[in-house]
């Protein structure tokens, strides 16, 4: 409860503070209205104490209430003519209504209360012209009953809505660690991938051309770098709100003209056409784009090696279409130890998804094709980047 802020009026204040001072009040009562005794002062202190208990945070079984707190203020009212004693009676109805331990105690205390006044008039008083009175506090039995059940089941209605925005919130922390799991996967997956393709470059011209491969190395210690801004980048957002610190930004839909060339560079044949303003897509839609596009260029190099890749950036009014297919691989797959199906499709998938886009992956002819159609929101609604 302490992390909704809810409140339930019939929770430990009322049940175990605020009852006890209205008991009190009404002991106060007996003794304002009625010829005190020192019978009458040793039975009303009896009936005040699971009232004290409570007070102090003592648990109080239901029939000791129902004895106590009604049998006890009846025996008061029969004996010494108070009637104001059945207001204990009436108060200690509410309280085990409000608690619902023993549906016992709870109806054989109603009954008492009901019951308690009817006496009362039967011994003192007659009932043509005293019959009033039993309807009085009969009703306020009844009425009392009927708030305790009304303070019951809103403590379970705030319990239950309690519970549920604890649900909420391990769901809500469940799709924040996918979705980081997503972007880690992006991001450093296809900068590895970058990475070995320069290093296996390197490597192969090292003997015959130093200068060449020397290139190749800085390519790859670019991307790296790359890399690993993307992955700070990332695990900011995991930082507390206070924490201050410039974070880099977000990569878009214009910066996968950008991606693309540098897997040109890197020795990947690859083929783009974008038509349309990339500028004009929103953020979160060129995000999407942009991680679509880094996955299957990746997946192509994992699965497809050497593997000519076209790839179609499409702006139309309404939609961003971002298509990447690719031929038939020019040399077999390197193993790779530990790598499984990985999140890379379902990870598309979902950030496609989650914008109200459509994807589609599968084979296309002799190679694969990956289709994803996303919808373009107004920029102005868009976070800067």
């Amino acid at each position: 409860m302490e992390a909704t802020g809810l409140r339930a009026w019939g929770g430990s204040f009322t049940t175990g503070l605020a009852f006890p001072i209205a008991a009190l009040a009404a002991a106060l009562l007996v003794f304002v209205t009625t010829d005190i005794t020192f019978g009458l002062v040793g039975t009303l202190v009896l009936a005040l104490v699971p009232w004290a208990l409570l007070a102090g945070q003592v648990r109080v079984g239901p029939w000791v209430m129902a004895v106590a707190g009604v049998g006890i203020p009846a025996v008061v009212s029969f004996s010494y003519r108070a009637p104001g004693a059945i207001f204990l009676a009436l108060l200690a109805v509410a309280w085990l209504a409000a608690m619902g331990t023993s549906w016992p105690a709870e109806t054989a205390a109603l009954v008492g209360a009901i019951v308690s006044p009817a006496a009362d008039i039967l011994r003192y008083g007659q009932w043509r012209e005293d019959y009033p009175g039993v309807v009085f506090f009969g009703t306020g039995a009844l009425l009392s009953w009927l708030i305790g059940r009304i303070l019951r089941r809103e403590r379970q209605l705030i319990a239950a809505l309690t519970e549920a925005h604890d649900r909420l919130d391990v769901a809500a922390a469940a799709a924040e660690r996918r979705r980081i799991a997503h972007d880690v996967h992006d991001a450093v997956g296809h900068g590895l991938s970058v990475v070995l393709l320069n290093l296996v470059g390197a490597r192969q011209v090292l003997d015959r051309d130093p200068a060449a491969a020397a290139e190749a190395l800085d390519r790859a210690e670019q991307v790296g770098r790359e890399s690993l801004q993307s992955v700070r980048a990332i695990v900011g957002l995991l930082r507390d709100p206070g924490e201050t610190g410039a974070q880099p930004p977000l990569p878009g839909a214009p910066d996968i003209v950008g991606l693309l060339e540098s897997v040109a560079t890197a020795g990947l044949p690859v083929h783009s056409e974008v038509i349309g303003d990339l500028d004009a897509v929103d953020t979160y839609t060129g995000l999407a784009a942009f991680r679509v596009v880094q996955e299957a260029v990746s997946n192509v190099e994992h699965h497809a090696p050497g593997a000519e890749i076209v790839v179609r950036v499409v702006q139309d009014p309404g939609h961003l279409v971002v298509s990447v297919r690719n031929g038939a691989a020019r040399r077999a797959p390197v193993p790779q130890r530990g790598r499984g199906g990985g999140t890379g499709l379902d990870g598309m998938r979902q950030r496609v998804t989650a914008l109200g886009g459509t994807m589609s992956a599968g084979p296309d002819g002799d190679g694969w094709l990956i289709e994803a159609s996303l919808p373009l929101r107004p920029t102005s609604a868009a976070v800067g980047r």
